[in-house]
């Protein structure tokens, strides 16, 4: 069994606008003429950025010249993790500058009970924000605080 090596990257710190990147990974194969880092997981690679938890299979990771991520793309059992919302995807792509991760491949959110499906999902972590284009699915009011107004009885003002 191979040990898992882990690979602390503490990008954007010293700039002191982005929250550091930790990236967990088997393999790194570091490719330094094109400033890339290509992280294979047994089973999963494990990028984490505060409390969002992106893993798959491989990330090719986009080096500045301080050696810090600038952009990574997932691909492989791609699952993106914040709170009780949970993406799934064929590919992913990681903008450390814009602290957005964009989802392609049958992109699907799950909120608790609810489904969404679309065509492509923007996360901006930044914002804890969703953009998913044609989207289509269901979605379930939380008991604590429901979305959706309830109708008011007949003869109640």
């Amino acid at each position: 069994m191979t040990a898992a090596l882990l690979l602390a990257l503490s990008l954007g710190a010293s700039r002191g606008s982005s929250p550091p990147v930790h990236v967990d990974a088997d393999e790194v194969h570091y490719q330094y003429r094109e400033r890339k880092v290509v992280f294979v997981g047994k089973p999963l690679v494990r990028l984490t950025r505060e409390d969002a938890v992106l893993t798959c299979r491989r990330l090719v990771a986009e080096n500045d010249e301080q050696g810090r991520i600038r952009r990574a793309t997932c691909t492989g059992d791609v699952r993106l993790v914040r709170g009780e919302r949970v993406v799934t995807c064929q590919s992913a792509t990681f903008d450390e500058r814009a602290g957005t991760v964009v989802c392609t491949g049958s992109p699907e959110l799950r909120d608790g009970p609810s489904v969404m499906r679309g065509d492509q999902l923007t996360y901006d972590l930044n914002e804890d924000k969703v953009t998913l284009s044609s989207a289509r699915g269901t979605v379930v009011p939380k008991a604590d605080g429901d979305v959706v107004p309830k109708p008011k009885k007949a003869g109640t003002p």
